[in-house]
């Protein structure tokens, strides 16, 4: 055992939720052993467990103890459909556990018990609203405890007498009703009474004694006998008369059948082509210690500046820029504001930021064999002409639109197509914003269409 946990432990920290339980299971035999030890009905357990592995690790990093804590602060409850699959057995059920099943046969083997407790906190209705009522002993009741303890009795026999009719009901074919007497009496309330003072008019009272033998059951019993209206179907019939094949059928000895186009939505952000190098995101001193971080900064300060007022611009990045979480030295906060107001401020991008344009736009669409989902960093709508902007944090940046790499060229090029069949009547045209530098580079229409979706790949 140790040398399996330690096994395990080696790979905790490297292996993803989901193919760490799967190996437990599969490969070493853990699901064996648990349907041996446990039964068949612990497969369900299993599986919900495995697919909760997965549903955790398509939101979530992937890390046991991320795992772990996510599914002991969950919700999960995990029911069977009993009625589905019925297999030869027996099933142990509370009435309550029982609601919307059924069965061929049904004992309810104690139904000469009854409900004597009745709850010590009551809540009753007053002029000031509800109020609990505290009930210590029967002889200390007031008038008004009396009536809150009558009333609460009251409804525990109603719902005693609800769950005789769930439980009678979940018989399909053949129904006993049992008790187990000691030598206190049955009370004249308990289910088995009755069930015999409904009964006692149209049952046929038998003796039990012939049935059972010498250790069975003794005494009367009623019996309620109705015609059978449709002959009795044996299930087993058929598959007992039916031909054995001893060859596999046609279907399964050829391929299946090509998969639908699209076969999942295209999300232009994340192509099949690989993205291109950059530089370190280490950064340098020329990054004043933003590292990476730079790009993401300016992506996300382009996105919220232009809504504001010119005035407030400034102070809103300084704020943004100094939050401990950047962890960026003041010289840097004060450049990246400066750079961004410079773009903000300038002439040539006035309506790339104005009332016209939109930042972080949806697109969703279908183009020939592909299903688009992307977001477009920065549209523009203009009256003859519509304007798609996206923003790139590759360092260093190309010098000219021939040298931007085809995986940008392919994103361009979804989304103008995209975008082209909502505007049919107005041109639209594409650029990127290089956040190194920053600097605002158009692309060429016919440089975009030639990677377009339903295109071939130039070389």
């Amino acid at each position: 055992a140790a040398a399996e946990l330690q096994s395990l432990l080696a790979r905790v920290d490297f292996a993803a939720p989901y193919e760490l339980f799967a190996d437990i299971l599969a490969a070493r035999g853990g699901r064996r052993a648990i349907l041996a030890r446990l039964g068949p009905d612990s497969a369900d357990p299993l599986d919900e467990f495995l697919a909760l592995a997965l549903a955790y690790e398509r939101t979530h990093i992937p890390s046991l103890e991320g795992f772990l804590h996510w599914l002991q602060t969950g919700d999960t409850e995990i029911k069977r459909d009993l009625d589905q699959g019925r297999r030869d057995e027996v099933r142990i059920l509370t009435v309550h556990g029982a609601k919307g099943l059924q069965a061929p046969v049904v004992f309810l083997p104690d139904t000469l018990q009854v409900p004597t407790e009745t709850p010590r906190l009551l809540w009753i209705s007053d002029a000031a609203g509800e109020l609990p009522l505290w009930l210590p002993r029967r002889d200390l009741d007031a008038p008004a405890a009396q009536a809150a303890r009558l009333e609460a009795q009251r409804r525990r026999d109603e719902e005693y007498r609800r769950l005789l009719y769930v439980a009678m009901t979940r018989a399909e074919d053949r129904l006993y009703v049992c008790g187990w007497q000691t030598q206190r009496a049955p009370a004249d309330g308990c289910w088995y009474n009755l069930v015999a003072a409904g009964l006692a008019a149209i049952a046929e009272p038998f003796e039990c004694a012939p049935l059972g033998g010498e250790d069975g059951w003794s005494g009367p019993g009623l019996r309620l006998d109705g015609a059978q209206m449709v002959p009795a179907k044996d299930d087993n019939a058929a598959s007992l008369d039916a031909p054995v094949e001893t060859e596999l059928p046609v279907w399964a000895r050829q391929p299946p059948p090509p998969e639908p186009a699209p076969p999942k939505p295209l999300a232009p952000s994340r192509p099949s082509l690989a993205e291109p190098a950059s530089r370190s995101p280490l950064g340098g001193a020329e990054e004043g210690g933003a590292g990476f971080k730079r790009g993401l900064l300016i992506h996300r300060l382009l996105q919220i500046l232009p809504d504001l007022p010119g005035v407030a611009r400034h102070a809103a990045a300084l704020r943004f820029l100094a939050r401990p979480v950047h962890d960026l030295m003041p010289e840097a906060q004060a450049e990246i504001a400066a750079e961004i107001l410079a773009i903000l401020d300038d002439p040539a991008f006035a309506a790339l930021f104005g009332p016209d344009s939109q930042a972080e736009v949806p697109v969703v669409g279908l183009i020939g064999d592909y299903a688009l989902s992307g977001q477009i960093d920065r549209l523009v709508v203009g009256a003859s002409e519509v304007l798609i902007v996206d923003y790139k944090t590759l360092r260093p940046p190309p010098a000219s639109p021939a040298d931007v790499p085809p995986v940008y060229l392919r994103q361009l090029a979804a989304y103008r197509a995209a975008v082209a069949t909502v505007y049919p009547d107005k041109s639209v045209r594409c650029a990127l914003l290089w956040t190194d530098g920053p600097r605002l580079m158009a692309m060429p229409t016919e440089l975009v269409d030639r990677w377009a979706p339903n295109a071939a790949a130039p070389a």
